[in-house]
């Protein structure tokens, strides 16, 4: 767990830079615990262990929702390119609808198709990141406008490293990554990134994580 904890470790530093310098959300992000808990979670999703070391020493922190019935969440950015929404473990059951439970209202219908280890935890635009609970360092894929979801990361401490790689470059562009007339990704944005996470990643998950992002 020694490698999810560094990984962690490094995401919240980006994180927290990034917010004080460019954020768009106050009270809205994810935070290290001052003590472990045991998280709250539906007794139906089984969590993986490093998917348990997440949820018992990081909360979702989220303002808004307090006293709501708003699912709460943590918000990530990534310059003006993505905006990640976390959920917190009380509320991955509601991240699972349209997923593996299907239905209006409750009794929701179990999806055949769906494989019940494959966890939601967090969302870009709708678009679903999920881990693989029942494969040994949890995976990650993500599925791009309901296509089928594709591995991005072996780990989801690569995960996580990947992520602050890409904030710490948003950063260093001002959180400026998209040019203003063509909406495209800066070019000097993907040469900073890209080599980094082809190195963490492969190839092959970096395009497919790079392509979910829109970049």
């Amino acid at each position: 767990m020694q490698q999810l904890k560094q990984a962690l470790t490094r995401f919240i530093e980006q994180q927290d830079q990034y917010n004080e310098a460019y954020g768009l959300f106050q009270n809205h992000d994810m935070r290290p615990r001052v003590l472990p808990v045991q998280p709250e979670v539906d007794k139906r999703i089984s969590l993986s262990p490093e998917l348990q070391y997440l949820y018992s020493h990081y909360e979702m922190v989220d303002a808004q929702a307090e006293g709501t019935m708003k699912m709460k969440s943590a918000a990530v950015e990534i310059g003006d390119v993505a905006l990640f929404f976390f959920a917190a473990p009380e509320h991955l059951h509601r991240q699972q609808l349209g997923f593996r439970w299907i239905g209006m209202q409750e009794p929701y219908e179990e999806s055949g198709s769906w494989p019940p280890y494959h966890i939601v935890i967090a969302n870009v635009n709708d678009d679903p990141i999920i881990v693989d609970a029942a494969a040994p360092a949890s995976p990650v894929y993500a599925s791009f406008e309901g296509g089928e979801p594709q591995r991005v990361a072996d780990s989801l401490a690569d995960f996580f490293d990947a992520l602050a790689i890409l904030i710490e470059s948003a950063r260093s562009l001002g959180g400026e990554v998209k040019d203003e007339e063509t909406y495209e990704t800066k070019p000097e944005y993907l040469s900073e990134v890209q080599p980094k996470l082809e190195e963490l990643l492969g190839e092959k998950h970096t395009a497919q994580l790079l392509e979910y992002l829109s970049m």
